[in-house]
């Protein structure tokens, strides 16, 4: 009968284990998409290009006064790459709209149509927080 305890026992500490690594990993995970990554892709955030800007800095081992010396360049560039991929939104929307989806109109019945239109709109709800000029944070 003991046995089966301390058999009973090694199981559930194993499954701890695997438990808490799992919920550990899940933590992290989360913390990770909801803190790192906005603030590696939010762009135009001050707090982004500050974690941009340091992140870079820390990897290269600038002194501090290579930081502020780069730190307006790389501001630049965040805006620029900001604006371009806003225009490729922009533009893309505009030939969808104007160029090919007239030509698959011609294709579809009234109800696939009306299914169409609503496909586009969701795309543009999708994708207006990515042409929109964000608020600064």
């Amino acid at each position: 009968m003991s046995g089966k305890k301390t058999k009973l026992k090694a199981g559930c500490g194993v499954i701890t284990i695997f438990g808490m690594g799992f919920v550990l990993g899940a933590v992290s995970l989360l913390i990770l998409i909801g803190v790192v990554v906005p603030l590696s892709e939010g762009w135009k955030s001050e707090a982004s290009k500050k974690f941009i800007a340091d992140h870079l800095a820390n990897k290269l081992e600038m002194t501090d006064e290579q930081r502020e010396q780069v730190r307006p360049v790389i501001n630049e560039f965040l805006d620029r790459r900001w604006e371009l991929r806003r225009d490729y939104l922009k533009g893309s929307e505009v030939v969808m709209e104007k160029e090919y989806l007239p030509r698959i109109d011609a294709f579809l019945t009234e109800q696939q149509q009306e299914k169409m239109r609503k496909i586009l709109e969701n795309w543009r709800r999708e994708n207006q927080t990515k042409i929109e000029e964000p608020a600064e944070r």
